[in-house]
């Protein structure tokens, strides 16, 4: 492969995980939203209506969230 080609990709590859980095922290902004129990139940009943697959980064996200809280609330969460 040509030096040029391989530092297209290379860059191409960057840009991508860059975008995907951006997307992802929009998520997490977005879904901090749901903090309540009654939010976060409503939240996973409608999940439940999908595939994981679909919703593995949603379900993941929003467990790094309240493994969070629970941490920074000394554990009672």
């Amino acid at each position: 492969m040509e030096l040029r080609t391989r530092l297209l990709v290379l860059q191409a590859g960057l840009l991508l995980r860059r975008a995907n980095q951006r997307r992802r922290r929009q998520l997490a902004t977005e879904l901090a939203a749901y903090r309540s129990q009654a939010d976060l139940n409503d939240l996973c009943t409608l999940l439940d209506t999908y595939p994981d697959g679909s919703t593995y980064e949603i379900r993941e996200i929003l467990f790094q969230q309240q493994t969070h809280r629970s941490w920074t609330a000394g554990g009672t969460g």
